[in-house]
């Protein structure tokens, strides 16, 4: 019986209690209100039955399953090269690159969408100016928008992940291809490959979890391109009119279809051993001006075009208006002025809030990913798939799922800066648990193993041995969580209260 009592075993419970309390439990009356009749209130298949019997709920699930499939290509498509040219050659700026790079995460969706319309919508900045010479540019409503802007905010999930894998790969593997005669190519392709394919997939998946669950950018651009995003939404916050019945139906699909997907990786992922002793770094190569240009071309103008919702809020910030007509071309420092008054404590907010659920996340991130990949078994592969779960339920319907369950009874956090802190916290550590657990792939535990022969104890072979070489990773989940829980709005907007307003809340209140 001693056997089962590890100080692993007891880190695994108390991080299953944590999803319980946090996700499970308080999405459990949801859930089971996706199973009733919402006139009788009895126990019922209909409303999952008009999902797939109504055309407008096919439609919607078909478009969720589009937008996002579309934007995950092209995340992959951009974050891959992205990341592998940042990590592997000199190019000129690469610092400050790799910095602008992660600036669409802090920028919540629903601005840059936002943005978008100022530039290319019907009265747009940029479809005006095309008009005067003749030229039609495409429109920015509909799917086509929604892929856009998806892509431009969610493709440095990938290149993070990516990027955090490259460094840790031993560069021996590649040079023992190369000295066999492999080209470039061939050994990126038969080695680089397959090693950060882990990595790869799980930056694949961030995407695909952002993009279905999102509703503020298919709100704004999307006009009659539903999904079920917003359509469970609208379902959950009608007032008197609402069905919370379909709404809990609409969010379990979404689960299930991202439950699916989760499962595929894991088969594909763990089909194959990913790990070596990351002991000697990739060098960072120079190769020749053209292909130095031909890079920096590449980066350069994937990153001027994820910043360009920026430049429109920051030339927004300065320009004169009256309402909610905008004159370009006209300044003022009235917006600005005005911005100063109000922000200083939404700003501290913010960052505090930020900051602790991102420590506590790292934290819990490490526990989680060595349990997944060094301790596996049934229980762990429960707690894989548990970990998806805050990522794929909507926020506002988590939000409001914390608030109804912890307004009352021996535990109130309802109307406290704790239950921001949780919410963040537990919406946000899968990103956290996602890129150290594909990093901890990579290392083979026999490095582990050889510190405990020599007699440390495991903890600290864990802390001393597998966590420096980790730090890639860990670095990476932090920036995600951090940047991400700054524009956080769908749970934030349920959850706080007057002194706990933060950036995000200020600037939905004032495009509202």
């Amino acid at each position: 019986m001693k056997r089962y009592v590890t100080l692993w075993n007891l880190i695994l419970l108390s991080v299953l209690a944590v999803l319980f309390f946090l996700v499970i439990y308080p999405m459990l009356s949801i859930f089971y209100a996706s199973f009733l009749d919402p006139e009788e209130g009895k126990f019922s298949l209909e409303n999952y039955g008009k999902i797939f019997r109504l055309p407008f709920y096919l439609r919607c699930l078909r478009n969720s399953l589009w937008v996002s499939f579309l934007a995950t290509l092209l995340s992959l498509a951009i974050g891959v090269p992205f990341g592998f040219f940042t990590s592997r050659y000199v190019l000129p700026g690469k610092s400050l690159l790799k910095t602008l790079a992660t600036l669409p995460l802090i920028l919540p969706t629903f601005i840059g969408a936002e943005a978008w319309i100022l530039l290319l919508g019907r009265n747009g900045w940029l479809s005006n100016l095309a008009k005067t010479v003749g030229i039609s540019l495409p429109t920015i409503y509909g799917w086509q928008g929604i892929v856009l802007v998806f892509t431009l905010h969610f493709f440095p999930f990938v290149f993070l992940m990516v990027e955090a894998a490259l460094h840790s790969i031993d560069k021996s593997l590649e040079e023992s291809a190369a000295n066999l005669g492999a080209s470039p190519w061939h050994v990126f392709r038969s080695v680089t490959l397959p090693i950060i394919l882990p990595s790869i997939l799980a930056g694949a998946l961030v995407v695909f979890y952002m993009s279905i669950e999102n509703f503020g950018v298919p709100q704004l651009i999307g006009e009659d391109y539903r999904v079920l995003a917003v359509q469970a939404y609208n379902e959950f916050i009608s007032e008197m009119g609402g069905n919370p019945s379909m709404a809990g139906a609409l969010s379990m699909i979404l689960i299930l279809v991202t439950l699916f997907l989760t499962f595929g990786q894991k088969y594909w992922v763990e089909r194959k051993n990913y790990a070596m002793s990351s002991l000697r770094p990739p060098e960072v190569r120079q190769v020749s001006p053209f292909a130095t240009l031909c890079m920096s071309v590449f980066c350069f103008s994937v990153v001027f075009l994820a910043l360009a919702p920026f430049l429109v809020v920051l030339v927004s910030s300065v320009t004169k208006t009256e309402g909610p007509v905008m004159y370009f071309g006209q300044l003022s420092l009235k917006n600005l002025s005005q911005a100063i008054r109000i922000a200083p404590r939404p700003i501290f907010n913010s960052f505090f809030l930020s900051t602790v659920a991102t420590l506590i996340g790292i934290v819990f991130g490490l526990a989680v990913s060595y349990l997944v990949v060094r301790k596996k078994g049934p229980a762990t592969y429960v707690l894989d798939l548990l970990m998806i779960l805050p990522l794929i339920v909507a926020g506002t319907v988590l939000g409001i799922a914390l608030a109804s369950t912890y307004n009352k009874g021996r535990i109130v956090l309802t109307g406290t800066w704790m239950i921001l802190v949780l919410a963040y916290f537990i919406r946000k550590v899968p990103f956290s648990v996602k890129t150290t657990s594909s990093i901890l792939q990579q290392i083979d535990a026999s490095v582990e193993e050889a510190s405990i022969n020599l007699g440390v104890p495991p903890v600290r072979s864990f802390l001393k041995v597998v966590v420096p070489v980790m730090l890639p990773g860990i670095a990476a989940g932090a920036i995600m969580m951090w940047v991400t829980t700054l524009a956080e709005l769908s749970s934030t907007i349920v959850l706080y209260y007057g002194p706990w307003a933060t950036m995000t809340v200020q600037i939905f209140q004032y495009i509202g």
